[in-house]
């Protein structure tokens, strides 16, 4: 079961979320056992949530199948058909539905709202941080401290070790945000992810979190 989708870097409750999806599917299927694992993952919406699968843009002989959004199953068989259309010369209703190349009104509009979140997190670089020292973090815990004119991105791992660095994402220079869930820092504006150490995890950020010193007075 699954569910209880929320953007990267814009909600820290987990646990919260499990919950609500354990419920609802108990209450599909009461019988089920104890529950084995739980965990989140990370998928990537195209503009318009719909698949690109065709010739890669600028290309006549590469085909691209990507933009999934979870739908990985699907979409794989879906291009098997596709894309042997498009290769034999054969024409195929669902073709421009996900043309890679594809221009959509829905599209514009998912981009200026996605682009006004970006905004929004930039602008939060003025804002106060959301801890007020480094002697609030327990292990496990993380949040971001403002330090003059720097925001640091401090948290402890599950032993207690403390680790900082810039609260700058190395992609587009957004602020990150921590996750307990998964224990690591969240980039809310492209859904770069990174280590507690600050080592990337998921891109689109190649470039790790610039460490920072401790702050003056160590606070």
């Amino acid at each position: 079961a699954g569910g209880a989708d929320h953007k990267s870097g814009e909600s820290d409750d987990g646990d919260i979320r499990f919950e609500a999806i354990e419920a609802w599917i108990r209450a599909l299927v009461p019988s089920l056992g104890k529950e084995v694992t739980r965990w989140s993952g990370q998928v990537l919406d195209t503009i318009d949530h719909c698949a690109f699968i065709g010739l890669n843009p600028g290309s006549k002989s590469v085909y691209v199948v990507t933009g999934d959004s979870g739908q990985g199953i699907t979409h794989g068989a879906l291009s098997g058909l596709l894309v042997k259309d498009m290769i034999s010369g054969k024409k195929n209703p669902w073709a421009e539905v996900y043309d890679p190349s594809r221009n959509t009104p829905s599209g514009v509009i998912n981009y200026v709202r996605e682009n006004l979140s970006a905004v929004k997190n930039l602008a939060g670089y003025l804002l106060p941080g959301d801890l007020k020292s480094l002697a609030e973090l327990a292990p496990g815990q993380g949040g971001v401290l403002r330090d003059g004119l720097r925001k640091i991105a401090a948290c402890r791992d599950m032993a207690g070790k403390l680790y900082l660095n810039s609260a700058v994402c190395t992609h587009s220079g957004c602020e990150v945000a921590w996750n307990s869930t998964e224990q690591c820092w969240d980039c809310c504006c492209h859904g770069s992810h990174f280590a507690p150490d600050g080592i990337v995890l998921n891109g689109p950020a190649v470039g790790r979190l610039n460490p920072v010193d401790a702050p003056a007075g160590g606070t």
